[in-house]
C-alpha cells in the first residue's frame, strides 16, 4: 500500500528537506495547484463531487453547480489519480423533514435509490473500476443520516458496481451518531470492495484549537458552529492510533480488501487548513503512519 498526505505548505517543505517520506500528495481539484505541485511531486486528486439529489448527475460542492466533467477528465489525465471519488452526501437542507426519521425503512430506501441513480451515472461515464464512493457523517446535521447507514452504503456499492472509499474517521463519527459500536458499524460496511482508505485524527474542537482560530481571525460563525463538537482532519491522538492499527491488521489478515493507498487527511491548503497544519506534528506522525502502512 502507498501512503499519501493532504498537500500543505508545511508538508511540502518537510518532504523537500527529506524530513518526512511519502509516496504522493493528495490534492484538491484546483488546476493551478495540481499543475504546480505535480511539477515537483507525485500527486493525485480528490474531487469535490456529491451524490444524493437523485437527478442522475453530481454536484460540485465547491461551486454548488453541476460538475464540469471536462475539467475532471483533464485532471485525471494530468495526475496519478486512479479513481473518480464520489461522496455519498445528500444534504439535509435538500430533504426537509427526513433527518428526524433516521431508521425508517421507507426513507432509507428513498435515499438509497437517489444515491444509486447519481452514482450509476458516473459509473456509466467512467466504468465501475474507475469510480469509488465515500461515506460521510452528520457534520452537525449538514448531511442526511440515512446516507451513512451501513446497509445503504453497501447497497449503493453493490448495485452500481463501484469501489468503496473507506474513511475511518467518518465511520467512527457516523457510528457514534447512530449509536452503534464503531467496530460493529465498520464490520457492516462493504470492505470487500475497499479501494482507498482515509485516516485522520478526531478531536473535540475546543480549548486551544478554538483560541488559535480566534487569534488567527477565523470567522466567529465558523467557530460557533463547531465549538464543542468532535471534528476530523485533525492530528492523531492516543485514541485514534489503535483504530488504524486494527484496520491495517484487518487488511493484513485478508478480512478486508487491500486498498491501493492510505491517505492521511491532516492539514491542507487554504486559510483554515494552513492554520491547523503544524510541521512538528507531521514530522512525528507521518513516519509512524508510513511504517504501519508499509508493514503490509
Amino acid at each position: 500500500m502507498k501512503l499519501a498526505l493532504n498537500i500543505s505548505l508545511n508538508a511540502e517543505q518537510l518532504w523537500r528537506e527529506k524530513r518526512i517520506e511519502l509516496d504522493l500528495f493528495k490534492c484538491p481539484a484546483w488546476p493551478d495547484l495540481v499543475t504546480r505541485a505535480g511539477s515537483e511531486w507525485p500527486v493525485y486528486v480528490h474531487f469535490p463531487l456529491s451524490a444524493g439529489l437523485g437527478k442522475g448527475d453530481l454536484i460540485d460542492t465547491e461551486t454548488r453547480q453541476p460538475v464540469d466533467w471536462t475539467r475532471i477528465e483533464s485532471l485525471l489525465a494530468q495526475t496519478a489519480t486512479r479513481h473518480v471519488n464520489v461522496h455519498l452526501s445528500p444534504r439535509s437542507a435538500d430533504f426537509p423533514g427526513l433527518a428526524h426519521d433516521v431508521a425508517d425503512p421507507a426513507l432509507l430506501e428513498q435515499v438509497a435509490a437517489k444515491l444509486i441513480k447519481d452514482v450509476a451515472s458516473v459509473v456509466q461515464r467512467f466504468g465501475p473500476d474507475k469510480v469509488i464512493a465515500e461515506s460521510i457523517y452528520s457534520l452537525d446535521g449538514t448531511y442526511l443520516p440515512q446516507a451513512f447507514w451501513p446497509e445503504v452504503i453497501k447497497r449503493v456499492i453493490e448495485e452500481t458496481g463501484c469501489g468503496f472509499l473507506f474513511d475511518l474517521a467518518h465511520a467512527r463519527l457516523a457510528a457514534r451518531f447512530l449509536g452503534i459500536p464503531p467496530k460493529e458499524y465498520i464490520g457492516r460496511l462493504p470492505l470487500n470492495r475497499l479501494c482507498e482508505m482515509h485516516v485522520t485524527g478526531i478531536q473535540m474542537f475546543d480549548g486551544a484549537l478554538v483560541e488559535r482560530c480566534r487569534q488567527a481571525g477565523v470567522a466567529p460563525d465558523f467557530i460557533g458552529r463547531f465549538e464543542g463538537r468532535l471534528l476530523d482532519h485533525l492530528p492523531m491522538t492516543d485514541e485514534d492510533w489503535p483504530f488504524l492499527t486494527w484496520a491495517v491488521e484487518q487488511i493484513r489478515q485478508g478480512a478486508w480488501a487491500k486498498p491501493w493507498m492510505v491517505a492521511c487527511e491532516y492539514g491542507g491548503m487554504g486559510s483554515w487548513w494552513e492554520l491547523m497544519t503544524e510541521a512538528p506534528i507531521l514530522e512525528t506522525q507521518i513516519p509512524r503512519m508510513l511504517e504501519m502502512v508499509r508493514s503490509y
